[in-house]
């Protein structure tokens, strides 16, 4: 076992090890050897409205002394503080790319007479980009590290009980700028706090907290104090008393040792310690006070949770147990304020987080706001730190960047290492390994020996970049790769001794996340991977106005709070989070909130008979810590839509472990005359649900007799030429081209208006451009557009007709387009009308001469404009396809038109109704299908599947896993029926299994337009 503290430690009961370190400073010289200040009492915040000019250029000529106290500012304009000028209307804000530009900040402070004596440091928690500092007009020091704090002495220039001038100049090109562009919005300006706080004398400037769990559960914890002085410190007897509270609020020990005490270790050691987990995130309390002559002068407060990281074999562990991180990327951003956030905004953040089963955090690509660190220690949530150099990868071969890199490393752990919740360092984003890569991740990796690092994607060689390294430096903990599929993981763990972290995976474009739980699921079973974190936790999209409305008839490449107000995502290159902009959770939240569930049941389906049922599940525990038990569960059996019984049920699992449970159930006669389900929630002990499941009860008979029941008998036929009537409806059929018209002749409601079409895709969605871009540049038939085909030529035409079926048959040809010549799809299509009415729909095409993809294939019908209401019996309630596994559940869903969810592909479908709002519209009966909507032009068009293509992703994954190439199909097959429904006359047997339409019930539509969904 390979433990990352490596420091012996003396083992002493109820004592703490205070090491104190007198460094004496002299003003601001040195800006890393001032302290930082985040939860004292006494800050004083200096956010607000500040007076502000912007410069499109870095040479401001005539404002360089802006500064000083007579300089005219008359005409300058208002800046609130924190913020961006781009986002204040200054400039035009870009993606990716910094405009050069100037920001000059002006504001007044005062500085009341009983801080006199103290010393005074100015604070900066975040500036893009470099910043120079003046009080009173004069110089007082730079900074450079935009997402690094940094403070500064300003003792020796304020005055006291007046009004002292402070002024900053932001500039966007200091050296080392591009290492602050992180893929997302390249904002400007004093975007994080600014404050003044205030130390005596002689004042604690750093301390070092750590844990370390012994073998029999016994904790160590030790702290490192450093103190500095100003110039002429006033003389005294200093001590340091140290307070450790237990999380009940329990006085654990109470210590102080004095100057003449120096450099001797203390430990302290906790017999029973609560550890801290993300499971369970226990937290300590450590009060530093610095004492002269008796007196208090100066406290520090650090929650403090008792972990111990070790790596062992190859696997990561926490306090003894493998870990498995169930990760997300986060950006600072919000669409109003860029990464000027609140701290509402990241507790709602993160609150989403923990509602979808996410225990990671990666800080992509920066030091977060200091306010996020907090919460994950108190929520209980891993994270990743990464030192931030991003972009400006062809800077990191020039030796002259070695210290802007050092100085970052420096500033993130001197601000951030005492955080319970930081498990790793990563150091950089997908950048290759250089001379002064190396010496930042070395002193990394030697500052801190408690916990892992890695260079975060390390780009290797390839036969591009023949000149990179092939491996990891040897110094490193960890394997970080971004991208991966599931047979590189398979075959790299084979021989790693490292553990492997996926930083990034599963590029969430668009709503297309499609092989997400494969390679997860891979993640979690291989021992030596750790986990990974999703790209990214929300749509990195800023609040925009346009020029003019959005045409909702074409696809859309943003998402639009209204017809001209959008969330501008910098084309496709930010529309990539499980959440949009403003945290309104998509589909792929939900597919991470089932893959990342701590309980799994891997039954869906299960075969039943009448009379007693013993059922046996499989049931996974994702916990790294706790017992299943711990989540509050119920089961429920269903018939049809109503429950007949529930019990609440407790799971006995530990953790990584798999059991079979068991059920007992009583299933009574006839039990084929409907359906049967059972339904599992599961909350924890906090009362948030974490998991839901259904698993379909499935007698010998199927479904058959339930679909006899709908598919009653009616009317006998009436036959006019190829005009059916049956009752009150009348179906029209065209030998000419096979389009089909139904209509309630009574009421005159059109039921279904337009087709038959072949269908060869689906509405177009953002990861289809991004896929067509990169694979098919030339062809342009991924996917094919359009994708309905109306029939081109219709040969072999029989026509038979009783007075109790009617029967329309023929060979159907449909062309893929003027671009594609000599490219079909051709095959027989076979309507029938029976006495019953209901209308069987029999197809069987073959592709000839194709190429591209079909991202679904099968056959479909537009109806009409009124219908409006979507209930099915089936997987749902959201869009499934091959590379989506356990998002959805088998039962019976509704969804109104307009729906933000609306379209795609349901799968495993036995009866799809769609009617407008009274009833009026028609059922399909399919068996197990794949039945798919979609919103075109106001109208629902209704499909049935018989083949579909799974979604893919971005980046390396883009190409789904799961593809129906047009060259290697050959046949696109299927049947299924049609029931026409009128309201109020609905089969009982329908009511009891679907449910009527809601005419209370409203689409889920949040936004007014947006991307991946049609009108």
């Amino acid at each position: 076992m390979v433990k990352l503290n490596t420091k012996k430690m003396k083992k002493t009961t109820l004592t703490l090890l205070l090491t104190m370190l007198i460094i004496f400073s002299v003003g601001a010289e040195n800006v890393e050897d001032n302290p930082l200040c985040f939860n004292e009492t006494g800050i004083v915040k200096l956010n607000g409205t500040w007076d502000f000019k912007y410069v499109p250029s870095i040479k401001i000529g005539d404002d360089s002394l802006f500064y000083t106290k007579d300089f005219d500012i008359s005409g300058w304009d208002n800046i609130q503080v924190p913020g961006h000028w781009e986002l204040q209307g200054f400039a035009a804000p870009y993606y990716n790319t910094v405009k050069e530009g100037t920001g000059l900040y002006r504001r007044e402070f005062t500085i009341p007479d009983e801080l006199e004596n103290r010393q005074i440091f100015l604070q900066f928690d975040g500036v893009l980009y470099g910043y120079d500092v003046f009080v009173n007009g004069k110089y007082v020091g730079n900074w450079a590290g935009a997402f690094n704090a940094a403070s500064f002495n300003i003792t020796r220039v304020i005055n006291f009980s007046e009004k002292n001038l402070l002024a900053i100049r932001v500039s966007t090109f200091p050296k080392g700028y591009e290492f602050d562009i992180s893929d997302c919005w390249a904002l400007s300006g004093i975007f994080r706090d600014v404050k003044l706080f205030s130390t005596p004398d002689t004042y604690i400037r750093d301390y070092t907290v750590e844990t370390v769990v012994n073998p029999d559960q016994s904790a160590l914890v030790k702290v490192s104090v450093g103190l500095a002085a100003s110039d002429n410190p006033s003389k005294g007897n200093f001590q340091i008393k140290g307070e450790l509270k237990s999380p009940n609020g329990e006085i654990m020990s109470v210590t102080s040792r004095g100057k003449e005490q120096e450099g001797k270790t203390l430990l302290f050691k906790v017999k029973s310690p609560d550890l801290w987990t993300a499971e369970m995130p226990s937290l300590y309390h450590l009060k530093l006070s610095l004492m002269k002559d008796g007196q208090t002068i100066q406290e520090k407060n650090q929650a403090v949770g008792i972990r111990q990281i070790t790596i062992d074999h190859a696997v990561m562990k926490l306090n003894g147990n493998p870990l498995k991180l169930k990760g997300v990327n986060h950006h600072d951003l919000v669409p109003a304020t860029g990464r000027t956030m609140s701290r509402e905004q990241i507790l709602t953040d993160l609150i989403l987080m923990k509602k979808a089963n996410i225990n990671y955090i990666r800080t992509s690509h920066y030091p977060p706001d200091y306010r996020l660190l907090d919460l994950c220690d108190s929520l209980g949530i891993y994270v990743s730190c990464e030192v931030p150099f991003n972009y400006g990868r062809r800077l990191l071969t020039d030796t002259t960047y070695q210290d802007i890199l050092l100085h970052r490393a420096k500033a993130t752990l001197f601000r951030d290492k005492n955080h319970a919740c930081i498990v790793l360092w990563s150091v950089g984003n997908e950048n290759p390994s250089t001379k002064i890569t190396e010496e930042a991740g070395r002193y990394v990796k030697e500052t801190d020996p408690t916990r892992p690092m890695c260079f975060a994607g390390l780009l290797l060689r390839n036969e591009d970049h023949p000149d990179r390294t092939e491996h990891e430096p040897d110094y490193t903990d960890l394997i970080s790769a971004h991208y991966k599929l599931v047979d590189w993981l398979k075959e790299t763990s084979q021989n790693s001794r490292k553990p492997i972290i996926m930083t990034e995976y599963a590029h969430a474009l668009g709503t297309s996340m499609g092989n997400m739980e494969d390679v997860w699921s891979e993640m979690f079973r291989n021992p030596k991977a750790v986990g990974g974190a999703i790209w990214m936790f929300q749509d990195q999209g800023i609040y925009r106005k346009a020029d003019k409305p959005v045409n909702i008839h074409e696809l859309a490449d943003y998402v639009w709070a209204d017809s001209l107000s959008y969330y501008d995502t910098g084309g496709d290159r930010g529309v990539d989070g499980i959440v949009y902009s403003d945290r309104t959770p998509q589909v792929d939240y939900w597919q991470v909130r089932k893959v990342y569930s701590p309980i799994q049941i891997i039954e869906s389906e299960i075969p039943v008979g009448e009379g007693i049922q013993k059922l046996k599940f499989q049931v996974y525990n994702q916990f790294d810590f706790l017992n299943l038990n711990k989540l509050k569960g119920k089961w429920e059996l269903l018939k049809n839509r109503a429950i007949v019984k529930a019990r609440e049920i407790t799971v006995e699992c530990l953790p990584h472990d798999t059991i079979t449970q068991e059920l007992t159930v009583l299933l009574p006669k006839g039990l084929e005359n409907d359906t049967w389900l059972l339904r599992f929630q599961f909350w924890n002990e906090t009362g948030m649900p974490v998991y839901e499941h259904a698993t379909r009860l499935l007698p010998q008979q199927g479904m058959e007799v339930v679909k006899q029941d709908i598919c009653q008998p009616n009317h006998p036929l009436e036959i006019n030429g190829s005009e059916v009537v049956d009752g009150d409806l009348c179906f029209s059929f065209s030998p000419k081209d096979f389009s089909v018209q139904l209509t309630n002749q009574s009421s005159q409601k059109e039921l279904i208006v337009g087709g038959i079409y072949a269908r060869t895709g689906s509405v177009g969605t953002i990861n289809d451009k991004t896929v067509q871009k990169k694979y098919f540049p030339e062809t342009l038939d991924y996917p094919w557009n359009p994708h309905l085909l109306s029939a081109a030529e219709i040969t072999q035409v029989n026509e038979t007709k009783t007075d109790k079926e009617y029967t329309l048959s023929g060979t159907a040809k449909f062309l893929k387009g003027e671009r594609f010549p000599g490219q079909s799809i051709t095959g027989n299509i076979t309507y029938k009308v029976e006495s019953d009415g209901i209308f069987t729909v029999n197809y069987d095409l073959v592709p000839e001469n194709t190429t591209g993809i079909l991202l679904e294939a099968g056959v479909s019908f537009k109806l009409s404009e009124k219908i409006s209401d979507f209930i099915w019996l089936g997987d749902g309630p959201f869009a499934s396809f091959p590379d989506k596994h356990l998002l959805n559940d088998f039962g019976v869903h509704y969804l109104k038109k307009g729906d933000l969810n609306f379209n795609g592909n349901r799968a495993n479908v036995e009866i799809a109704v769609l009617t407008d709002t009274d009833g009026n519209g028609i059922a399909v009966i399919g068996d197990r299908s794949n039945i798919s909507v979609e919103l075109i032009d106001g109208h629902i068009i209704i499909s049935h599947n018989a083949l579909v293509s799974g979604v893919g992703n971005k980046k390396s994954q883009a190409m789904p896993a799961y593809l129906v190439d047009a060259t290697q199909v050959k046949h696109i097959r299927g049947s299924f029926q049609i029931v026409p429904l009128e309201a109020n006359h609905w089969p009982k047997k329908l009511i009891e299994m679907t449910g009527v339409p809601d005419k209370t019930k409203k689409p889920f539509a949040p936004f007014y337009y947006g991307y991946d969904w049609s009108k």
